[in-house]
């Protein structure tokens, strides 16, 4: 199975940061106005960065007034933020049409759709980035709104005992990394020839069984149980150790 751009569109404009907009639109012919804007904005930030683009080259691509701009952004940086904003809330309810009830299961297809909507949306990583140097409010709130979430779900994937008890907070930020870093690398368009069933099987294994080899796992977990694990050259070494006391 090769990485494809089938990410279905999701209106996000009620979800969208107040202060963001100038104002919610009233009629639907409103709301795809800004829409519009909203995509011209992001189509404009990730192809010449925040700095390079200037509010009359996001109402030109959408094919608008200038004045037409205001009516639904204070300015620049308030479209940046509705866009990541957007991003947020698109990718959020992508992710959420697995209805496999088993946390690693889920951690499986999550992995793949992420991986489908970034290449879907390649330019949102470099959205994302920039907006670290542009407003790390803006950059934080994305990424924190999604640990939010997905920590409640580990929590309450523990207390299943479906996955290992934890700080589910690290546990989720952990996952944000592996999945945001994979889709950085892989949403590349000299990239998307790669096999994602490959991809997905050597990451899910990592997140289920993690780096240490079988024959590794029990004795360091013996072992550094009791404060010793930083004195194991090897698993035979563990395991003599570990007889020894």
């Amino acid at each position: 199975m090769l990485l494809t751009t089938n990410m279905t569109s999701v209106s996000c404009l009620s979800m969208t940061s107040r202060n963001a907009l100038a104002s919610k639109p009233k009629t639907p012919r409103g709301v795809r106005t800004q829409e519009a804007l909203l995509r011209a904005a992001e189509e404009c930030f990730s192809q010449r960065g925040f700095h390079a683009v200037s509010v009359g080259d996001i109402a030109q691509t959408a094919g608008m007034a200038l004045g037409t701009f205001y009516l639904y952004f204070p300015d620049k940086l308030g479209v940046f933020r509705a866009v990541v904003d957007a991003i947020q809330v698109e990718l959020r309810a992508y992710l959420r049409r697995s209805d496999d009830e088993n946390r690693l299961s889920r951690e499986r297809q999550g992995l793949r759709d992420f991986l489908s909507f970034a290449c879907d949306r390649p330019g949102m990583f470099r959205i994302l980035q920039e907006s670290y140097v542009v407003d790390q409010d803006i950059y934080f709130s994305y990424f924190e709104g999604i640990a939010t979430s997905y920590s409640k779900r580990l929590k309450a994937a523990q207390s299943k005992g479906e996955i290992a008890k934890g700080d589910a907070d690290i546990q989720a930020w952990c996952l944000i990394a592996i999945s945001n870093f994979l889709g950085m690398r892989y949403s590349r368009l000299n990239a998307r020839k790669v096999d994602v069933d490959a991809i997905v099987a050597t990451a899910a294994d990592l997140i289920i069984h993690g780096l240490a080899s079988p024959e590794y796992v029990e004795p360091i977990r013996q072992v550094g149980a009791q404060g010793q694990r930083q004195k194991i050259k090897s698993p035979k070494d563990a395991k003599s150790k570990s007889r020894a006391r």
